[in-house]
């Protein structure tokens, strides 16, 4: 590998971590990131915020504080 190509590899791992970075920043969580934390479809997901499993949306995300809080209380069970 060159240097040039060397190059091109860092920067896109380099804008890989600022996207996870920032995603991690973020108050709120999308349905992508909630479906990919509990490995379940968005069917399957909304089914849950219905039964009370997960805590609810407000303007269509969750909020990250919340859902951390539920990770939390939700392992130590």
């Amino acid at each position: 590998m060159n240097a040039s190509e060397q190059i091109l590899v860092e920067l896109q791992q380099l804008r890989l971590q600022v996207n996870v970075l920032s995603a991690n920043l973020s108050p709120f969580i999308g349905m992508d990131e909630m479906q990919s934390r509990h490995g379940v479809g968005g069917k399957t997901l909304l089914a849950m915020e219905r039964r009370g499993e997960i805590p609810v949306r407000v303007r269509g995300k969750w909020v990250r504080t919340e859902v951390l809080e539920w990770e939390r209380n939700h392992n130590r069970m």
